[in-house]
């Protein structure tokens, strides 16, 4: 019988069975649908992140500062300790030769206004490099040149978002505005970034919303109402580190935490963060994660497997008496094999075909309901399909096997 005939043949008995079929792919479809599923979240995820690494850079270490108050904060300032500060900065700057840059970021919720406007935003002071480490971009006009960062200049740069929200279709460079009871003019607006998306563990602010000025602006222009013993503690919120290229980050960020504890009297009022590290732990748990789909994958594909056995063994009775007519009229057992491997071939390749619909369909559910980025390889598609296509043939062939050895008088025989 042509390999034709034999497909033709075994969709006739499958679908004489619909519903006993479709059990039959269940196993199947939760199988491959888990395994596409499970890699486009993954590849999603990895995707994610290592655009959330770019903007942060593989050679970068961050500093921030930690809030202390009540009875921390007394003793802290007892060992005469004063938070993170101007003076860190330029010590690390001087002190660790590994170092390239080192630059300061004040964030502050100053009063911002425009004409009669008074949008929410952050007014963050940064420091000389801080393009270079930010990896940020201007988009129109330009940022702080170093005259301006040294003489405190009265400039700043706005967010995408700040400065559409606030100008609309009017050119904002060259405008003025008021933080507090300074007035700043508008040099240079930023390139959109938005928010981080957290992948990374490192807390992004929506960076669109910031107002850029010279950190000694932030420090000498403005003043804090009210101020409290803890807001006075740290000077500025934190420092953006990048490492010179073949200096290992890990060894970096240590020396830079054992220095900086020294010099802030053994009080733990600063954290520090290695972007690249977070994210090979990320991937770390990304991967025992994608282990755990793979086990309940792999389970699914065995149950599916041992259900297109059983089905097909209760094919093999119920057709005893067609296998006797069919050997006597001349089938070899060749052809018995074949016909039963195609049936099993056809209940997995359906069923791979529909998970493979479901995995893509799940995916997308995903993303649109919970906002997680995910992809889906052609690969992982490919292999999902093939694999369900061996499960069909290696489950199938032991009823093959079993209805090519019947004896074809009793089989003529049997009732």
């Amino acid at each position: 019988m042509r390999l034709v005939e034999q497909v033709q043949t075994g969709l006739t008995g499958l679908l004489d069975h619909p519903f006993r079929t479709f059990l039959t792919m269940l196993g199947i479809i939760f199988g491959v649908g888990a395994v596409i599923a499970m890699v486009s979240i993954g590849a999603g995820a990895e995707r994610e992140a290592l655009e959330e690494l770019k903007k942060f850079g593989d050679s970068s270490i961050r500093i921030s500062s930690v809030e202390i108050q009540g009875e921390r904060l007394a003793e802290a300032l007892k060992k005469q300790a004063r938070g993170l500060r101007m003076t860190d900065v330029a010590f690390l700057a001087s002190a660790c030769p590994f170092i390239e840059l080192a630059v300061p970021e004040k964030i502050d919720e100053y009063g911002f206004y425009v004409a009669n406007t008074k949008p929410l935003v952050k007014i963050v002071g940064v420091g000389d490099g801080f393009l270079a480490a930010s990896r940020f971009e201007v988009e129109r006009g330009r940022f702080f040149t170093d005259e301006e960062q040294a003489n405190a200049a009265m400039v700043t740069v706005l967010g995408a978002g700040v400065a559409s929200e606030v100008f609309g279709p009017v050119e904002p460079v060259g405008q003025v505005v008021q933080i507090e009871r300074v007035r700043f003019k508008v040099i240079g607006v930023m390139k959109p970034q938005g928010a981080g998306s957290g992948k990374l563990a490192i807390k992004r602010r929506d960076h669109d919303r910031d107002v850029y000025i010279p950190v000694k602006s932030s420090l000498q222009r403005l003043e804090r109402w009210p101020v409290e013993d803890k807001d006075l503690y740290h000077e500025i919120n934190s420092v953006w580190v990048e490492v010179r290229p073949g200096y290992d980050l890990l060894a970096a960020r240590d020396r830079i935490a054992a220095m900086l504890k020294r010099r802030h009297s053994e009080v733990d009022d600063f954290e520090i963060q290695v972007p690249l590290e977070i994210l090979q732990q990320s991937q770390k748990t990304q991967n025992l994660f994608n282990l755990v789909m793979a086990l309940i994958a792999g389970i699914s594909l065995l149950v599916g497997g041992i259900g297109i056995m059983n089905i097909m063994l209760a094919s093999v009775n119920e057709r005893t008496r067609e296998i006797g007519v069919r050997r006597a009229l001349g089938a070899s057992k060749r052809d018995i094999v074949v016909q039963f491997l195609v049936e099993a071939t056809l209940i997995s390749v359906l069923g791979g075909l529909i998970g493979i619909f479901a995995g893509v369909a799940i995916s997308w559910l995903i993303a649109l309901y919970t906002g997680w980025t995910t992809a889906i390889p052609l690969s992982s598609v490919l292999i999902a399909f093939f694999v369900s296509i061996s499960v069909g043939i290696i489950f199938g062939s032991f009823p093959a096997a079993k209805a090519s050895t019947l004896d074809p008088v009793k089989a003529l025989r049997y009732e």
